[in-house]
């Protein structure tokens, strides 16, 4: 019996608390990556599908009941129709495409993310390798993201620009974390 409590011991002081910690952390950004990522494909593919190819929306349609369960003025309804219209015509016809595939890409790299920080809070020491892999691509997906970004408009650059350049610094101090605990614990990069 005191065997087993000391090996159980053993093994738990043997896991690294900066994997541990990352680990979470990777959990909780891994969800809400998922989250952005996914729907940015539904907001891409919604936006494509529905919109006229002249790129004028129809006039708002405030239906009265409607507008009282919402909490929203006729004024209200009417700009968030000219928002989209405004979005639709200043976005370049590559956009949602490009969009769609990046975000696509973000948000199964995102759900792996999600598996690695389980790993790494049981500290597998596989998994230490696969987060800095895990990192490197969702930064790649960010610069991706950056370049189509810049590449268009003042209006969709104000929209994505700074939680793209968030996601970026955020993978990148990850990927950081994840080179320095591995170099702690005597592993290569």
């Amino acid at each position: 019996m005191a065997t087993s409590i000391t090996e159980n011991n053993s093994s738990v002081t043997s896991r690294p608390a900066w994997a541990s910690a990352l680990g979470v952390v990777t959990i909780v950004l891994g969800v809400f990556l998922s989250a952005y990522h996914g729907n940015e494909v539904m907001k891409q593919a919604v936006m494509v599908a529905h919109m006229p190819a002249s790129g004028e929306l129809p006039a708002a349609e405030c239906p009265d009941d409607e507008l009282e369960e919402e909490g929203l003025t006729v004024a209200e309804c009417e700009y968030m129709v000219t928002h989209i219209e405004g979005i639709a015509l200043s976005t370049p016809g590559w956009f949602p495409g490009v969009q769609m595939w990046l975000a696509g890409i973000g948000t199964v790299i995102a759900f792996i993310s999600i598996i690695v920080g389980g790993a790494l809070v049981n500290y597998n020491p596989l998994a230490s390798g696969g987060a800095v892999l895990v990192f490197a691509v969702l930064i790649l997906v960010d610069v991706g993201q950056f370049a189509a970004v810049v590449n268009t408009g003042p209006i969709l650059r104000d929209i994505y620009l700074w939680s793209i350049l968030l996601w970026f610094l955020i993978h990148l101090m990850m990927l950081c974390a994840v080179i320095a605990g591995r170099q702690g614990n005597g592993q290569t990069t």
